[in-house]
């Protein structure tokens, strides 16, 4: 599991956020990147963006939207898990169907949150699956 930091000291862990709502996309940038350990290093607004972004550069975390334009989460979920195996997903959406959570699961996502959230359980979800559990809201087990 051991990455090359070129940082000195403690480096971030670096978070990709997938969604076609900029104003989504701001709000977990701002939430995330208050917290001391936590950056988001992009933000994509579609399946091609966030795959060519995750070539390009270090993301320890991706946080997919289920409804995007072009394709949906679940499929982008699916090739993430297939080109690159050791990045989690985390699916954060605004459906809260156990359907859509398996779904999620099936395609290889390591966590699976609702917009109606909390923002600090956005932060306990990205913490514990960066530190390689699962994470799934209590109303879906």
């Amino acid at each position: 599991m051991s990455k090359e930091h070129h940082d000195k000291g403690k480096s971030k862990s670096r978070i990709l956020i997938v969604d076609d709502h900029a104003v989504v996309r701001q709000g977990l940038t701002l939430l995330i990147n208050q917290e001391c350990d936590l950056v988001v290093c992009d933000e994509a607004e579609n399946a091609t963006d966030a795959l060519e972004i995750i070539e390009k550069q270090q993301v320890d975390l991706a946080i997919v939207d289920i409804s995007l334009d072009g394709t949906n989460g679940i499929q982008l979920t699916e090739t993430i898990k297939s080109q690159h195996p050791h990045l989690p997903v985390l699916v954060l959406t605004m459906h809260d169907g156990a359907l859509y959570a398996k779904r999620a699961f099936q395609a290889g996502a390591k966590g699976y949150i609702t917009k109606h959230e909390a923002a600090e359980t956005v932060i306990t979800a990205i913490r514990l699956m960066l530190s390689g559990k699962e994470y799934i809201n209590e109303t879906m087990t």
